[in-house]
């Protein structure tokens, strides 16, 4: 027991004068915390990605497409006799019809659940008697998607 008192002791001894040799804790000043510093670095720099991807990915508008030469036909209130021209009279030009854009339709893929047909068309899943850019899905088989447009049959075929 002896060896174990004398232990203790010295260790008492010696915690007392290393307490001695430092300075008391309320005069030691805090660490400065790092990462307050790299907070906004890191902020500035999320920023600044941004702002690059952005000037990158920027879409210019497309130029102006330029307009079509206007031909207007001259219209004369007087005749002109004395240039030997005969009065052109206006003519008015029949109403042009407006053409309707082709719609295109993509087959992405057919598949089957229990004995319902599904299709993906334009990436839009339809079934039989769904409307797909105003038109009608009318039969959906396992190779082939039949629309209807107006009367007009498009058939959609997966090639295979």
């Amino acid at each position: 027991m002896s060896i174990i008192n004398e232990a203790l002791k010295k260790t008492e001894a010696s915690i007392q004068k290393n307490s001695a040799k430092e300075p008391p804790l309320a005069a030691k000043r805090p660490k400065p915390r790092p990462y307050l510093f790299y907070i906004p670095i890191l902020v500035g720099g999320l920023f600044l990605i941004t702002l690059i991807f952005a000037v990158i990915n920027r879409k210019t508008p497309p130029p102006p497409l330029p307009e079509p030469a206007k031909t207007a036909l001259p219209i004369e209130t007087e005749p002109q006799i004395s240039q030997g021209l005969p009065v052109v009279a206006p003519t008015s030009l029949p109403p042009k019809k407006e053409e309707k854009p082709e719609k295109i339709f993509i087959l992405n893929g057919i598949f089957f659940s229990d004995n319902d047909g599904y299709a993906l068309v334009n990436n839009r899943i339809v079934r039989e008697n769904d409307l797909i850019d105003g038109v009608k899905v009318e039969k959906i088989t396992t190779h082939t998607v039949e629309l209807n447009n107006d009367g007009n049959i498009i058939t959609l075929s997966t090639n295979r």
